[in-house]
């Protein structure tokens, strides 16, 4: 059981790793059929765009999981711990609420464009923008579950803390 769920949780790692590594490769060989055998490829962009989206919302769920999205703790870090709580909780909030109507606009997107299909592949774009509602609701679950990780060892601290004086 916990080696599915650590499959299911490592699942953004793989779509946007691969992602991104058929990203590189196409466009190597993009620029080496366009610029050396003068034969470009004729699904180049389609296919770009297609692994752009899924790697840029799949990454974006490994950078929440792992700590690496961008933070500027300029003033944060000049706070007293509760009210760095205070805006941890925030920020906390105000992260989720964007993810959760960008979660809605990107449904809405994607059940626009049902109709819609790439020239050369003809893949609806419904599933090109079906990244956007998965990679927003994956964000969310990561953050969620960092910043629950991180309230519970400030209240065990704050307990550890208060047992010392």
């Amino acid at each position: 059981m916990k080696k599915t769920l650590n499959a299911l949780l490592n699942l953004d790692t793989l779509v946007a790793g691969v992602g991104l590594v058929l990203i590189v490769v196409m466009t190597v060989a993009g620029v080496f059929m366009r610029k050396v055998m003068g034969r470009p490829f004729a699904w180049m962009e389609e296919m770009q765009i297609f692994f752009f989206i899924w790697t840029i919302f799949f990454g974006g769920s490994v950078a929440f999981r792992t700590g690496s999205q961008v933070s500027i703790d300029l003033i944060a870090v000049r706070l007293s711990p509760r009210a760095r709580c205070i805006l941890d909780i925030v920020d906390y909030l105000i992260t989720v609420l964007v993810l959760a109507y960008l979660t809605k606009g990107g449904y809405q997107l994607m059940m626009s464009v049902t109709k819609k299909v790439t020239p050369y592949f003809k893949i609806s774009y419904s599933l090109i923008d079906l990244a956007v509602p998965i990679g927003c609701v994956l964000m969310i679950i990561q953050y969620s579950l960092i910043a629950w990780d991180k309230f519970l060892r400030n209240r065990e601290a704050a307990q550890e803390e208060g047992a010392e004086a």
